[in-house]
């Protein structure tokens, strides 16, 4: 099977959260928004605290999961930056590139960091 990664350009906005998708759930559905930031804030420290684990003891497979799984709540939750951090894990994962899976995990919890930050203040 040949596997073709394609490059994809860094995303250029400083929104820890996407500013459109934030402003669209905020307008109608702000205590919604507050419980799902709520349950992201229970669930996804765990889900990292994985993502971590199996980088460290070289599961690739494992890891490779569980960045597309974050990938997906982060996108779900507007937040591109981690989703885009995720993707980058992934495909490290999926490559075997471990050297560079620790500097993409890096980049992930600097990521998750802000959108914790961001969310708890929002939620406040």
């Amino acid at each position: 099977m040949n596997l073709v990664l394609t490059y994809r350009p860094k995303m250029k906005t400083n929104d820890v959260i996407n500013d459109i998708w934030l402003k669209s759930m905020a307008s109608t559905k702000k205590e919604f928004l507050k419980k799902l930031f709520s349950v992201f804030l229970r669930d996804e420290p765990n889900r990292v605290h994985k993502i971590r684990d199996a980088l460290q003891t070289g599961e690739m497979d494992k890891l490779k999961f569980l960045a597309h799984s974050l990938k997906g709540a982060a996108a779900t939750m507007g937040a591109d930056r981690v989703k885009e951090a995720c993707l980058d894990l992934e495909r490290s994962a999926l490559g075997g590139n471990t050297d560079q899976a620790y500097k993409d995990m890096l980049v992930l919890e600097h990521e998750m960091k802000s959108v914790y930050d961001f969310m708890s203040e929002f939620i406040k």
